[in-house]
Order: structure tokens, then C-alpha cells, then sequence
């Protein structure tokens, strides 16, 4: 701070970027060292100090002295900082008092959750199949019987049971570990 000069502080009260520029390389880690013993916490005490500079910046106070800017800072840091642990410790004892609320899910809304997100990788899967087994595991999934798909489709039985295999066997490869799956086998 034995740079801090009068032309210094009179460049600051008027703004100017490079006389704010040697204030804040004159203070800024002394103020930190400063707020650190208070706050006993390095972070804490960089954005504190960071919050007076900005505040001494965008005000309109304007100080006549050296010794006057000084104090100050020192005087906005240490308020800053009490306020800060003031804060810190009224946030710790809220959390202490807010009662634990625990979000439970009943069985039955977990079971729907996962059977639909396996039905929606299985129907993403279907549309990777080829046309003809597409169609043929879009009506397995609305409920027909292979005899009825054989029927609508103009096909046999078995190959409606052949396509199906198919199906079923690469759709266990890409939905891996679904019990979904095996419903309809």
C-alpha cells in the first residue's frame, strides 16, 4: 500500500480503469490475507473482498484521503466478512432444523417407470428392424396371436414365428437386462 499515492486515489474517485487497476494490485491481497483470518476460509475471503471492490467501484462515494480509502476498505472487509459468517451459520442451523423429507416412490410408480422406459428402448429397437419383422413385432406388442399376424400379413405361421425369433433375439442384444422382454416370448 506504499504505492498508493493522493493522484492515485484521485484517478480512482473519477474511475479511472488504470488508477483502479494500481488500487486494486495496491489492496486486493492484503484485504484477502485480511478476511482469510476471519473467515478462516480462502475462497470465502477472495469473493467477500471481491464484492467491497466492486461496491467501492460502482459507488459514488468519493474519499479524500489515503488513510480515509484505507479504512474503509478494511472497515467494508471486516463488516462483509461478520455478515458472511452471519449468514454461513443461520444457513448451517436451517439446514440442522429443516426436517429430512424423504420423496418415496410407491412400488407400483417404480415398476410403470421402468416398464415404460423398456417399452420405449424396445419400440426404438422395432423401428431398427427391418420392415417386414417391424410390422410383425408391432402387432406381437397390440396383442395378436401368430396365427391372427399370419392372417393379416398374407404369411405362414411359421414365418410369422421365424421373424419373431429374429426379433426378439436382437432386441435382447440391444435392451439388455429387461424382463419385459421375455413377456413376449
Amino acid at each position: 500500500m506504499a504505492d498508493m499515492t493522493d493522484d492515485i486515489l484521485d484517478g480512482m474517485n473519477r474511475k479511472d480503469m488504470r488508477a483502479w487497476e494500481k488500487v486494486y494490485g495496491a489492496y486486493y491481497a492484503a484485504l484477502c490475507s485480511y478476511a482469510a483470518g476471519i473467515l478462516k476460509d480462502d475462497e470465502a475471503a477472495k469473493d467477500v473482498v471481491q464484492e467491497v471492490m466492486i461496491k467501492v467501484w460502482t459507488s459514488t462515494q468519493v474519499f479524500a484521503t489515503v488513510p480515509d480509502f484505507t479504512a474503509y476498505l478494511y472497515k467494508s472487509v471486516y463488516n462483509n466478512s461478520v455478515c458472511y459468517l452471519r449468514t454461513e451459520a443461520n444457513r448451517a442451523r436451517i439446514l440442522r432444523e429443516m426436517p429430512v423429507e424423504t420423496v418415496e416412490v410407491p412400488d407400483e410408480h417404480f415398476e410403470r417407470m421402468v416398464e415404460e422406459e423398456v417399452l420405449r428402448k424396445v419400440y426404438l429397437h422395432i423401428g431398427e428392424l427391418p420392415e417386414d419383422r417391424k410390422r410383425i413385432m408391432e402387432l406381437v406388442l397390440k396383442g395378436y396371436s401368430g396365427t391372427e399376424i399370419a392372417e393379416m400379413l398374407g404369411v405362414s405361421v411359421n414365418t410369422v414365428k421365424t421373424q419373431k425369433a429374429r426379433s426378439l433375439k436382437y432386441l435382447k442384444e440391444h435392451v439388455k437386462g429387461s424382463v419385459l422382454l421375455f413377456l413376449f416370448m
